[in-house]
């Protein structure tokens, strides 16, 4: 389970720079300073802040999955054969560690986890299913949804 986090209000400044950034993350901090009104070095603090507030949590690159053949995306629903905190926690901590699953969601409802996996291909996608998924601590039952098309996928929060 996340760890609830409290966060200080967010001033006006302190949103333009993070749409900016969600944007575009590779900004230098004069182009950022400029696009949001600030001096370079009143940028760079404010900047600084909201990553040591962990509100900035990380930057990374978004890579075209069919360069690096990994083309195929399929969620995974999951239904555990117990529901205990530490049939949860193992399972998580399992999930963890499979390079292949680029997000994992408890949920509520019918499944009890939902997992975001890339791989080259179905054959793949069969030979990662019968070798990891199956063999994930308690897992009881497994629901693979096939993604047909990415209609939105940039992942940016609107506030």
């Amino acid at each position: 389970m996340a760890d609830e986090q409290r966060f200080s209000p967010l001033t006006a400044l302190d949103r333009r720079i993070l749409q900016a950034l969600q944007q575009d993350g590779r900004l230098s901090n004069r182009a950022l300073a400029e696009r949001v009104g600030l001096s370079a070095s009143a940028c760079w603090k404010h900047t600084q802040r909201l990553f040591e507030d962990k509100v900035i949590t990380s930057v990374q690159a978004r890579i075209d999955p069919r360069a690096v053949d990994r083309q195929t995306m399929v969620m995974v629903g999951v239904v555990l054969d117990r529901s205990s905190q530490q049939s949860f926690e193992q399972f998580a901590s399992a999930a963890r560690a499979l390079p292949q699953v680029l997000e994992c969601y408890l949920v509520a409802g019918d499944m009890d986890y939902f997992l975001k996996v890339r791989v080259r291909d179905l054959p793949a996608f069969n030979r990662f299913h019968s070798e990891r998924i199956l063999a994930l601590p308690h897992v009881l039952q497994v629901r693979t949804f096939f993604v047909l098309d990415e209609i939105k996928a940039d992942g940016t929060l609107s506030f």
